[in-house]
């Protein structure tokens, strides 16, 4: 495990188990700051979704705006704003805010969405996601230097030169591009921006996306930060953790199913989307329990053991930021609280000395 500190870090968010309220759902994801906090874990992210069940977080800034106050002693990702869809001058703007009312580090990751019904909501072609992202991206990184500047792309312009205000504090806050195939690790690595990646692939497929973005980017991910979100269930036996996703997990992929609509988007004919086909053809296959199992093998999913073998195969071909995902459509409180427990006290102590002994007296289911 050489190169940086491993850092592990939650997916907060709003989910809970059937029929919970919005409201409710708020309250629990605040709840959850606080133990997490008090496990050890010092990293907090955030999602973007809107109109629909599968988390409904629609401004991510807003919410890590109230949480830095909240909670100071985490650092605050996105796992990602949907750059696309926001005015980047807006968002500029957002970001240089709040790295003014934190003094820890902002991981942003950016995406392009891969949702029809949120760009056809937000009156935006969806064909047109790959140049859009490219566009704002290079205007936020512009604006955030804190100098004056202007910008004319093909779909974005800032016409009027300008300078940002409030004046950011840019050494806190670090870009990632969103990587869900080897060939956008490319992508990702030419524009400058740091890899973030999600588990819907073998290990085979996450280093082959991490060593095409070392060649693009002509940096080594031993020597930046590099995250993943991965699912992770942590139980007393490896049958008992695959027995919880079989139960849990058919629901977080129908929500995805039900949101993204994959069967009425033209995946083949959508530049830079042709991949999602496949990769929601996978999907569709785990809304039942017998198709969870082989997703399980890729996931922190299984015992203790399981787990932290698992994690370090993930160490080896290149990550050291663990996004960790128990807040899923679905998952009751009392359940995701316990996975997390678990992981603070049996695995990431191995891992981490953030994850001391003193904290594993801490409330806990």
């Amino acid at each position: 495990m050489a190169g940086r500190q491993l850092e592990f870090g939650f997916v907060v968010t709003a989910a809970g188990a059937p029929g919970s309220s919005d409201s409710s759902m708020y309250d629990w994801f605040l709840e959850d700051c606080e133990l997490f906090s008090a496990l050890g874990y010092r990293n907090a992210w955030l999602l973007e979704h809107h109109f629909s069940d599968y988390f409904p977080t629609p401004d991510p800034m807003l919410l890590m705006a109230h949480l830095a106050g909240r909670f100071p002693e985490f650092s605050y990702g996105t796992c990602v704003l949907v750059t696309p869809w926001h005015n980047p001058l807006r968002l500029a703007g957002q970001i240089a805010s709040v790295s003014l009312l934190t003094d820890k580090e902002m991981h942003l990751g950016l995406g392009r969405g891969t949702a029809k019904y949120e760009y056809d909501a937000f009156g935006l072609d969806m064909a047109e996601a790959r140049a859009r992202f490219k566009e704002t991206y290079e205007i936020l990184d512009l604006a955030l230097a804190g100098e004056p500047f202007s910008y004319a792309g093909e779909h974005l312009n800032v016409p009027k030169q300008i300078r940002l205000r409030p004046k950011p504090n840019r050494e806190r806050i670090h870009f990632y591009g969103a990587i869900g195939s080897p060939d956008s690790a490319a992508i990702m690595g030419e524009l400058g921006l740091l890899p973030i990646c999600t588990s819907i692939g073998d290990l085979d497929k996450q280093a082959a996306a991490l060593r095409n973005w070392e060649a693009a980017s002509g940096r080594r991910v031993v020597d930046v930060s590099c995250p993943i979100m991965v699912d992770c269930i942590v139980a007393e036996s490896d049958e008992e953790a695959v027995a919880e996703a079989c139960e849990f997990k058919p629901r977080y992929m129908q929500a995805q199913i039900d949101h993204y609509t994959p069967d009425v988007t033209d995946w083949e004919n959508t530049p830079g989307y042709e991949a999602w086909k496949q990769i929601f053809a996978g999907m569709q296959a785990r809304t039942k329990p017998e198709g969870i199992v082989p997703w399980t093998q890729w996931q922190l999913i299984g015992s203790p053991p399981t787990v932290a073998a698992k994690l370090r195969s993930f160490v080896d071909i290149g990550f050291n930021n663990f996004i960790l995902q128990f807040s899923t459509p679905g998952v009751p409180v009392e359940v995701r609280r316990r996975w997390a427990s678990l992981f603070a006290r049996e695995v990431a102590p191995s891992f981490s000395p953030a994850f001391s002994s003193d904290r594993m007296s801490a409330t806990a289911p």
